[in-house]
């Protein structure tokens, strides 16, 4: 199955499942949210961020994809040092899914909520903006998160995003990337 095929049955999947109301809604981060913005650059996963109907746990939606998907789930759970408090993977052909709960990750819920359909693969579905995506890449701060930081930057206001990165206790982060990226040049 190639990434276009996986990446489909993966959104068909959770438009599916938000149509029968276990989720209330979910976006596209990640790699993948890169190519609504910028130019296209290799990924091995989909990422999505999820919110989920408030009479569910995060075991049922893990429940729904391995009995309608036949995958099998593996449930991870945040502690107090990270924003994340739930996420699953799974394997969609050859790619990872990576799924991660908003419930307590007031971030990625307000990225969601401001999220806008984009085409991906010839499919729409709901993109976060460069400006979130671009605090939701400043969390984990790998060094493939920094280039694809710098690259989103030509795409945003910097007066909002810098709003942004106070609110959520991220504006260090992004002015020492800012410096960093300004000795480089």
């Amino acid at each position: 199955m190639s990434i276009v095929e996986s990446f489909t049955k993966t959104i068909t999947f959770f438009d599916e499942i938000k149509k029968e109301d276990f989720i209330t809604d979910y976006a596209l981060i990640g790699g993948l949210a890169l190519s609504a913005w910028i130019e296209p650059r290799t990924t091995k996963d989909v990422d999505l961020v999820v919110v989920i109907s408030k009479n569910l746990k995060w075991q049922d939606i893990a429940s729904l994809i391995e009995t309608r998907l036949r995958k099998k789930v593996i449930l991870q759970k945040g502690n107090r040092r990270t924003t994340i408090q739930e996420k699953l993977s799974f394997m969609m052909g050859q790619i990872e899914v990576d799924v991660i709960n908003t419930k307590g990750f007031e971030l990625a819920l307000e990225a969601i909520s401001y999220a806008v359909s984009a085409e991906v693969f010839g499919k729409y579905i709901k993109v976060v903006t460069p400006e979130y995506l671009i605090l939701l890449k400043l969390l984990p701060f790998s060094m493939q998160d920094q280039i694809d930081i710098m690259s989103l930057m030509q795409k945003v206001d910097f007066k909002g995003l810098k709003r942004l990165a106070e609110k959520y206790s991220l504006l260090p982060k992004l002015e020492s990337l800012r410096t960093k990226s300004k000795e480089l040049t």
